[in-house]
C-alpha cells in the first residue's frame, strides 16, 4: 500500500490498484451469550473464527464472544461491547451483532439478530456477492449493483439510464497508459494490454432473503441511505469488493455515472485506502491467491456454504441472460445480470485453458526428446560400423 506522504499519482488505474493492493478491512462480529453454549451453538460460533468457515473461506470478519454472565475480574467484558449490548433492547440469546470495520467509523450496526447457522452463512457469503467477485477477478472495471425500490416504473427507467450510460462510457473512455516505472516498482502486475474497460450491472431486490445481509451492508454504507426507501439506488463495486458510493433516484443520470466511471479508471493517487471514498463488503475470497497478471481467471470459487450455488438463486433477483444479452455480453455490453455462471461454464468446457493442456504438451515434448535420442544413438552405431 502506498504511503500517505506520496503526493504524486501513479499511472495505475484506481480499480486495478485496488484489486491488487487494497486488503479488505474486517467486519466486527459480536456474539452475546450467558453461560456455556450448546454443542450446536459452539459449532456455529466456530464458523466465525480463523479456524472455522470464516478462516477457511478467507472471509474478512473478526469475532468477539461476550459472556454476559462472566464476573471474573481477570476477564472483564469489553466496555464498548457492553454498550453495544445495552443498545440491543432484547432478551434473546445468543445474539449476534455485525458492525462495519472499525476503521470506517460507522456508528450504526450492519445487522443484529439471533445467532444461527443460517445467519452466519448469509453473513459470510451470498450468490450476488459471489457473482460480483467472479466478475472482478476476471478483470471487469466495476460491477454496478442496482438495488430496486419496488416501484417497477421507477426501477425500469433508472436501470435503462444506468445501462445505456455504462455502455457509452465503455465505448468512449480510455484507460490511462501505465508507466513502465510503476510496473518495475511493483505497483501493478500487468501493463495496459492486460487491462480492460468493462462495466456490468447486477439487479438486486431488497426483499431477497438470501441477500439480506448484503442489502444491509449496502444501505448502511452511507448514513442517510435508509431515508430513500422508495428510490432505486446503484452502487459501483470495484477492487476486492469495495463499494464506492451510492447514486440515488434522479441522481442516476448521465453526468454522475460518467463521473463515477472516470474516478474508477483514473490514475491512482497512491493515498492510503481509507482516505478514498467507499467501504469494503464481507467477501469469502482468497484475493491474494486469485488476483493474477492479466486476470484471465476461469477457476471456480469454492462452493457457497448454505446455498445451492449461484445458478439456483432467487428468480426475482438473478435472471438468466437470454440469447440477445449473451451476444451483447460477448461484445463488452453492460447489460449483464447475475446468473451468467452457466453460460461461462459451458463456454469454458468447450475450450481447454493452457493450464489444462500442459500435461499433454509435456508428454509430447518428452516423447519427442526420447525419439530424437534413439535416432542419434542408431545413427552413431551405423557410422561406427561403417567406419570399421
Amino acid at each position: 500500500m502506498c504511503m500517505a506522504s506520496l503526493a504524486w499519482a501513479c499511472s495505475v488505474p484506481v480499480f486495478r490498484y485496488a484489486l491488487e493492493r487494497w486488503v479488505n478491512d474486517p467486519y466486527e462480529v459480536y456474539v452475546f451469550h450467558k453461560g456455556k453454549l450448546t454443542y450446536d451453538q459452539q459449532r456455529t460460533v466456530a464458523d466465525l473464527t480463523e479456524e472455522g468457515a470464516a478462516g477457511k473461506q478467507h472471509a474478512n470478519v473478526r469475532l468477539t464472544l461476550i459472556d454476559l454472565s462472566a464476573n471474573d475480574p481477570a476477564k472483564p467484558n469489553d466496555e464498548q461491547a457492553m454498550r453495544l449490548w445495552e443498545a440491543q433492547k432484547t432478551e434473546t440469546l445468543p445474539w449476534m451483532v455485525v458492525n462495519y470495520p472499525s476503521i470506517a467509523n460507522k456508528p450504526n450496526s450492519v445487522w443484529a439478530g439471533k445467532l444461527s447457522k443460517e445467519n452466519v452463512d448469509r453473513l459470510l457469503d451470498s450468490p450476488a456477492r459471489r457473482e460480483i467477485c467472479r466478475k472482478l477477478l476476471k478483470g471487469e472495471t466495476a460491477v454496478w449493483v442496482f438495488l430496486e425500490s419496488g416501484n417497477k416504473e421507477k426501477d425500469e427507467a433508472a436501470l435503462k439510464i444506468l445501462q445505456s450510460n455504462l455502455e457509452l462510457a465503455q465505448k468512449e473512455m480510455k484507460l490511462p497508459e501505465i508507466d513502465e516505472a510503476d510496473i518495475e516498482q511493483g505497483l501493478v502486475s500487468t501493463d495496459e494490454k492486460g487491462l480492460k474497460l468493462q462495466f456490468s450491472t447486477l439487479r438486486l431486490s431488497r426483499d431477497n432473503a438470501r441477500e439480506k445481509m448484503f442489502v444491509e451492508m449496502l444501505l448502511g454504507s452511507e448514513d442517510d441511505l435508509r431515508d430513500f426507501e422508495g428510490e432505486p439506488m446503484t452502487f459501483p463495486i470495484f477492487g476486492r469488493g469495495r463499494v464506492m458510493y451510492a447514486l440515488i433516484g434522479r441522481g442516476i443520470n448521465a453526468d454522475t455515472i460518467r463521473q463515477s466511471c472516470q474516478e474508477l479508471i483514473g490514475p491512482c493517487t497512491c493515498e492510503v485506502k481509507e482516505e478514498n471514498p467507499g467501504i469494503d463488503l464481507v467477501t469469502s475470497v482468497d484475493w491474494d491467491e486469485l488476483v493474477q497478471p492479466f486476470v484471465e481467471i476461469d477457476r471456480e470459487l469454492p462452493p457457497l456454504p448454505g446455498f445451492g450455488g449461484l445458478t439456483d438463486a432467487d428468480e426475482s433477483t438473478e435472471k438468466k441472460p437470454d440469447k440477445k444479452s449473451k451476444e451483447d455480453s460477448s461484445e463488452g455490453s453492460t447489460v449483464l445480470v447475475a446468473g451468467s455462471e452457466v453460460a461461462d461454464q459451458a463456454e469454458h468446457s468447450m475450450s481447454a485453458s493452457p493450464a489444462e493442456m500442459s500435461p499433454m504438451i509435456r508428454n509430447i515434448i518428452i516423447a519427442a526428446g526420447v525419439g530424437i535420442g534413439v535416432i542419434m544413438v542408431l545413427s552413431f552405431a551405423f557410422l561406427s560400423n561403417r567406419n570399421s
